[in-house]
């Protein structure tokens, strides 16, 4: 719920003036749906930040529907409270945020929220659902009708893109509250792709992380496929124990570590080292580079990547030296 529009909230301020969307048109309520909806669409880039889309959105709405008031309203956690990230005025061509509606001061209308597709109310002082706004909100804003569409992601309530009008009202066209419903689904489609975006970008800064954890650490670390043995990564440390460089041994069996006339059974060993997923550790030989055998130890653990993958990453740690 309220955790998707967190990141606007703490990058917002409360009042946000001068901000304009490009090239929107004026509608009549008579207008295609269909080319309203790709105007408002083209406001909707996935390419802009999640808070400037939302914006365009509410003044591109505004605008085409030719209404004095467009608010967009983020659901609390505890679904006890609505948080206004973005209202445009016509008017005045103004945004500001900040407004906080309680559940406390209008249990129907939350109540209402939850169970209705949209709250269609052309006379807002008498809808059994807003008129409980008739004691402060509406006559302080001079609002006749509201138009409130709830946003959906997953199926859950996140929050309400409510359209009100100010003055002479003679009632919501079928046109507007389709219009209203697909600017709704445009909020709720911006906030997935937010997400998902969010959700690349901390998986990619984890991988750094662990990149850098792999590439720091002191033992020797090589990643080789399960079924085959072929070496897919390899740390700096085990650059060091092998003396060969990361690129020389990419691709390669990881038997091609071993004494030659040992590999056959060092493969056997490690296919016995995968089934038995690395249980006990593995005492062997590898040679180096510069053709000197060194005693290792091999631990090894088995990751299932699913779809029937594994890979084996293994720790080679070198045996002190044998003292006759």
């Amino acid at each position: 719920m309220f955790r998707l529009f967190r990141p606007i909230l703490s990058t917002m301020s409360l009042h946000l003036y001068g901000y304009h969307s490009h090239g929107s048109q004026a509608i009549s309520p008579g207008l295609d749906l269909q080319g309203a909806f790709t105007l408002l669409a083209r406001d909707a880039d996935p390419r802009r930040p999640l808070d400037e889309t939302l914006r365009s959105l509410t003044e591109a709405t505004a605008r085409m529907l030719i209404v004095e008031r467009v608010s967009l309203w983020a659901l609390a956690q505890d679904r006890l409270s609505l948080h206004c990230l973005d209202l445009f005025e016509l008017s005045p061509a103004r945004h500001t945020s900040g407004a906080v509606l309680t559940a406390a001061q209008y249990p129907g209308y939350f109540a209402g929220l939850q169970r209705e597709e949209i709250i269609v109310a052309d006379d807002a002082a008498s809808h059994p659902l807003t008129c409980e706004f008739s004691k402060d909100y509406l006559p302080i804003h001079g609002i006749t009708a509201m138009l409130n569409t709830p946003v959906h992601v997953r199926s859950e309530l996140q929050g309400v893109l409510c359209i009100e009008q100010v003055g002479l009202h003679t009632g919501w066209s079928s046109v507007q509250r389709m219009f209203a419903a697909a600017a709704a689904s445009l909020v709720a489609l911006a906030l997935v792709q937010h997400e998902s975006t969010v959700a690349q970008d901390e998986l990619k800064e984890a991988n750094v992380k662990l990149r850098a954890l792999f590439e720091a650490t002191a033992d020797a670390i090589v990643i080789a496929r399960a079924d085959d043995g072929g070496i897919i990564d390899l740390n700096p440390a085990a650059e060091r124990l092998f003396g060969w460089c990361r690129s020389e041994l990419l691709g390669k069996p990881q038997t091609c570590l071993h004494p030659p006339e040992n590999r056959a059974r060092y493969r056997a060993l490690f296919d016995e080292h995968v089934a038995s997923n690395g249980k006990a550790p593995l005492a062997c030989e590898i040679v180096a580079a510069n053709g000197q055998h060194v005693a290792v130890e091999i631990s090894a653990q088995v990751v299932d990547l699913g779809n029937g993958e594994a890979i084996v990453q293994g720790i080679f740690r070198p045996l002190p030296p044998v003292i006759a």
